[in-house]
């Protein structure tokens, strides 16, 4: 028992660097600039960017599903996003009923990530990137540039990272469009609703090394086998004593 809580004590801090929040697999949306006022019941289409590590398009395959979430209790509507021609680039058409709602993007594999506060009648207001998110961003210095005369907001043609505050807050208002995208889906309520809003995590899930798509780094996993094998060599050790 009490190498089976040796082997659990090595493996622990192994594990914790496997699953990390936002070591290798993490991404940002930034909002294009939005109505000033947004009416409830008014379909309005929002184009957003996912850039993996806050600065590039996701360089791997098989991304899964991209839209705009928006959070009200234990409501949430859920609307899809629909590729542009730029890399990274989305639009999902939506329409909220009155209340104030959490702004979620979905990033596909990556997690959920928060991109701010929505009043309806109102505006939406931004949430700042994260702190550590920033700094990452910021270590990454200049960037390949992927675009032209359209590019996610704050990355100008050298390819610098974005500023420390996502953009997409209030420009001059877009005319009321019909949906370009399938109607948002709603789940665990009806109506308008005019509750409170839930937080969620605005982390990077899956730890993989940029388009691999495994969840867990090489070098996290490589660590984790011999911690494994260790464990299980001690195990052997203790049974050839006691014979």
């Amino acid at each position: 028992m009490k190498r089976i809580l040796l082997i659990a004590a090595l493996l622990a801090p192994v594990l914790a660097l496997a699953a990390p929040a936002r070591a290798g697999g993490w991404a940002v949306t930034y909002l294009d600039p939005v109505p000033r006022d947004i009416r409830p019941q008014t379909p309005y289409v929002l184009g957003f960017w996912l850039l993996q590590h806050g600065t590039h398009p996701y360089d791997g395959a098989n991304l899964g599903e991209v839209g705009l979430r928006f959070v009200q209790g234990r409501k949430s509507v859920e609307f899809p996003g629909v590729a542009l021609r730029e890399p990274a680039h989305y639009a999902a058409a939506v329409s909220l009923p009155r209340g104030t709602w959490k702004v979620e993007a979905v990033q596909g594999w990556f997690a959920p990530y928060e991109i701010g506060t929505v009043t309806v009648p109102g505006s939406l207001e931004i949430d700042p990137v994260p702190a550590d998110l920033r700094r990452a961003i910021d270590a990454q210095g200049p960037q390949e540039d992927h675009w032209g005369d359209i590019r996610p907001p704050g990355i100008p043609p050298s390819g610098i990272a974005p500023p420390a505050r996502s953009t997409g807050g209030p420009a001059t208002p877009s005319a009321p469009a019909s949906p370009a995208a399938p109607p948002g889906r709603t789940a665990g309520a009806s109506g308008d609703g005019d509750a409170g809003a839930a937080v969620t995590t605005a982390s990077g899930e899956s730890g993989a090394e940029a388009g691999s798509g495994w969840p867990m780094p090489y070098g996290a996993a490589a660590a984790a086998g011999l911690v494994i094998l260790g464990g299980a060599v001690l195990v052997r050790r203790g049974r050839a004593r006691r014979r």
